[in-house]
This record gives C-alpha cells, structure tokens and sequence, in this order.
C-alpha cells in the first residue's frame, strides 16, 4: 500500500524533506526496459578507457575461471561529467563554485565522441554481432542509454551563479542561461540530438532506451528537470538518474514522484572515502541506503572502482576489495538483487582492471557477480514475456552447505570449490568435507554461488 509519510514521521526517520511529504512505497523501483545497466565514462579525461573492442568486451561478455564465456551486461550507460581541453576542466553538468561551464561547442564535442567511428557505440554493436557467432542470441536485446549535458553556472567569480555565459545558439536564437526557459530550451534540444543522431546510425543490435541525467543532486536544475523528464516522454524515450547518498534526500526520495524520472538507482557511497580521505563509512550506511531505497520506491547502485584511494582490486587492498563483496552480500540479504533495478558502477575501468589482474579472488566475485546478473536476466526476460510460472535451468542451485561439508548436485560434474583468498580446494561433483567458513563454488557452466559452511 502506498502512503504519504507525516512530516513528524520523516523527521524520525532523519529524512529531510521539502514542502511536500513523500511518498512510501516499501517496494524497490525496476525499470521496464533494461535489466542491469553498467556505467561507461568515456572521452572527456585522460583516465578514460579508450572503448575499443579489446576494452568494451569485458562488460558485454565475462569471462569465468574456467574458460567459459557468457553475456555480462545488457543495457550500457555513456556518459561524461567533465571535459579537458585548452579552456580546462569544463564541467558538463554543475559541481562546485569556480566551475568552467560548458558551451554549446563542449555538447556538440560530446555528440561527435560518443557517436564517432571506432570506439563507443559503434564498437558495442560490432562487439555484439561478433560475440553472437559463439555465443548466440544474447538473453536480453542490448540496450544503451545516453547522458545528456546540463546547462551550467557561471564560476568564473568563484562562486556559481545563473548567468549568459554565451552558450551558443539555437535555430539563431541567441540563449542566456539566466533566463530558465532558455535552459529548458537547450536542455530539451540536447535530448532531442542525441535521439536525431541515435536513429541516423542503423544500428544493428542496440536500441536507444532512454537519457541519463549526469548531475547526480539537482541542487542547480532542479527548476527545469521535470520539464525535461516529460519531454524526455514525450519523443518515446525514458529518462534515468542516479543521485548520491550524503545530504541528497530532498532529491534523490523526489526524483521518481516530483522531478518525474522514469528509473532512479541511489548510490550508497559505501565503497569511497569520505571527504577528509582518510574515513570509510561503516556498513550501516549501506544497510541504512539500501532500506530506504525500498521504502521510498527506488533502486540501488552497485559501486567499486580500481583506481585511486579506492582500489578495490584485490591483490591491491584486500579491504577494499572485501567492500566490493559487502555489496554483493547484502544486495543478497536484503532483497536487492530479486526484487530491485540495479545500476553497476566500476569506475573508469573497473571491469578491464578486474580482467587484467590474474588475481583468483577478483576473478571469483566477478564470476560470482556475472552469474547473479545472469539470474536477473533470465528472470526479466522471462516477467517481459509474460511467461511466471518457468523454472529456468541455469537458475537451479548446484551446491550446498553443511556441517563441515559442500555438496555439489551430478549435473555440475566440472565444479571446482574456492576458498575465498581464491585457493582451489576440490574438484567435481558429490561431497566435500572441508573446514568452517566462506566458499566460492564455481559449476564450470558459468554458474557460481557462495557457501557459508559451519
């Protein structure tokens, strides 16, 4: 039953609120249109990965420990924040005072790269159509969507304010950022573009689902963004966000109700330090996200980077790396990964870093993690068709805990058992009698599942 929390409620809660109450849902959000969709950062820094065939492969396919390969990921979210060039840093969508807005030139930058020839959505189709001749039909149709810049303040003051910072023009018309219907304008023709410019290519295994809004607070478009969410509608797209989790509330619980988002993923920050680089914020705060995502109808981000303070590699910082399974352990106990959207963020190059490592342990959460994607897709893929009452084979569970034992089921014959720093400690199928504490079962199938044995 969906309900308006009292204002005195809320304030229990420690929710800040705006004029209006929110709404409760107790019920996570999923999109209509994509399953899991993985963040693709690309262009605008020198840290960026160059999206050639060699770099997009490990999020449209995984490869696991024992050779197999499967689909990863099927929906695909490019997008930028800032852009590097003679002017500087060039903020793409607001961050702080002092910020270098962007231009209409910096947008249109940003329209010629992501549709340019050979990287980005060119090589995601080619890569597809390759991977098809082993692999098949893949079990969802790729989707992607695409980040669309957002009118910025002027901080060339120090500060940030609304001003004419001579964007450009529109059909000759000269826009003046200080005036909100000029900044709805632009906004609405950006989207606009990137749908013209989407359809021009014909391409052959990816479909437009919809726009991501890059800002994650709305602290300075929040004015204009529902306008443009229904524009967004409007032309048969969707429109998606994904806001961070300090001091955000008042947008991030709104963004679905008031701001008229189709699909928001909350970002628990759980993973990065905080602002003083030297604190990580303790479990409750993703067990306090990932509560309150349900209960006010949102979805959640799966978040980890390999770069950086925060390197969750492995082989590099165990502790961060075991962050990363914190995630994953408690998207499971709590529901998430059943009954939730789920956005997946590796920072700049995560997947490829994780690929590259030759770590056992790395490549045991990202077999784990590929499998469970492969368990919401086969269940979206069958919700989409109509069809609830299927049982699909991959979806069965091949291994089992008990006291002091694993028990692996005959129809995974190739299974192999890990303990968690990645040793390989049994090989095949039937029972295994080992030492209390945490496995990874891998069933040679593309298959994996954790063990807590007692």
């Amino acid at each position: 039953m969906t309900f308006r929390l009292p204002t005195t409620l809320a304030i229990a809660f420690g929710i800040a609120l705006a004029a209006d109450a929110v709404t409760v849902t107790d019920k996570y959000a999923v999109d209509t249109e994509v399953c899991d969709p993985v963040l693709i950062y690309t262009g605008g820094l020198a840290k960026r990965a160059t999206w050639n065939r060699q770099n997009l492969t490990p999020y449209i396919t995984h490869l696991y420990a024992d050779g197999t390969r499967d689909w990863f990921y099927d929906t695909f979210i490019f997008n930028e924040t800032i852009r590097s060039c003679a002017r500087g840093n060039v903020v793409l969508g607001n961050s702080s005072g002092g910020q270098i807005a962007s231009l209409k030139e910096d947008w249109v930058w940003w329209l010629d790269h992501v549709f340019g020839r050979g990287h980005d959505l060119h090589v995601l189709d080619r890569v597809i159509s390759e991977q098809k001749q082993t692999l098949g039909e893949p079990r969802l149709r790729h989707k992607v969507i695409i980040g669309t810049c957002a009118p910025c303040k002027d901080g060339s003051n120090g500060g940030a304010v609304w001003a004419d910072i001579n964007w450009g023009e529109i059909d000759g018309v000269k826009m003046d950022f200080s005036k909100r219907a000029d900044r709805l304008k632009a906004a609405c023709w950006m989207v606009d573009q990137i749908k013209e410019r989407f359809e021009a290519q014909n391409y052959e295994n990816i479909d437009l689902a919809g726009i991501y809004w890059i800002e994650e607070s709305l602290f300075s478009n929040a004015d204009i963004i529902a306008d443009v969410n229904d524009h967004i509608r409007s032309i048969g797209l969707r429109s998606y966000w994904i806001p961070y989790w300090d001091n955000n509330d008042e947008y991030a619980l709104n963004g679905m109700d008031r701001y008229h988002f189709d699909m928001v993923w909350r970002q628990p920050n759980y993973f990065f330090y905080e602002r003083d680089g030297k604190t990580l914020p303790p479990k409750s705060q993703l067990i306090e996200c990932i509560e309150s995502s349900k209960r006010f109808g949102l979805g959640l981000e799966l978040e980890f980077e390999t770069s950086g303070t925060s390197n969750g590699l492995n082989n590099v910082a165990p502790k961060m790396h075991q962050r990363l399974i914190d995630y994953i352990d408690e998207f499971e106990r709590l529901g998430v990964w059943d009954d939730s959207g789920v956005a997946h963020y590796g920072g700049s190059k995560g997947y490829i870093d994780m690929l590259n490592s030759g770590d056992a342990v790395n490549q045991a959460t990202m077999d784990r993690l590929a499998g469970i994607v492969k368990k919401r897709q086969l269940k979206f893929a069958q919700q989409s068709s109509g069809i609830e009452d299927i049982t699909a084979p991959e979806a069965r569970q091949f291994a089992y805990a008990s006291q002091g034992k694993i028990f692996i089921t005959s129809d995974a014959p190739d299974a192999m058992v890990y303990t968690l720093a990645g040793v390989p400690v049994f090989y095949g199928n039937g029972l295994f009698e080992c030492k209390s504490g945490l496995y990874i079962v891998t069933d040679g199938q593309g298959r994996s599942v954790k063990l807590a044995v007692k």
